[in-house]
């Protein structure tokens, strides 16, 4: 019994390692897939911030989701020229574009997956 225990066990800690490996890789595959790859990466600043700061600064937030679908869908301006300082990271774009090639349910997708994100 202890034997299927600790395997158990064991398998539950490796899931959870590939699942959190399996996100980065998705939120990366569309990043490529709908071009925010020229400006974003999971870890590494870009032209804007990494998608695990993105997770870092909206996870648990209130409208979270929201707020990040209409940056998507919308754009912005100066979202993280402040909000860089607090990362450690240098922001070289001050605005984002709107992405007309992602549709709302993309835009859900993609941000379900960013706030998914392990966060250091």
């Amino acid at each position: 019994m202890r034997k299927i225990l600790i395997s158990l066990a064991t398998a539950g800690f490796v899931a959870t390692g590939a699942f959190a490996g399996d996100v980065a890789k998705q939120v990366d595959e569309l990043a490529h897939k709908y071009g925010c790859s020229g400006c974003h990466s999971v870890d590494k600043v870009v032209a804007g911030p990494p998608y695990r700061v993105i997770a870092k600064e909206y996870k648990g937030k209130p409208n979270a989701k929201e707020t990040l679908v209409k940056s998507i869908l919308s754009g912005s301006m100066m979202k993280w020229q402040a909000k860089a300082k607090k990362y450690g990271i240098k922001i070289k774009m001050a605005y984002m574009p709107a992405q007309h090639g992602v549709n709302k349910e993309k835009a859900e997708k993609i941000v379900d997956l960013i706030l998914k994100l392990e966060t250091k």
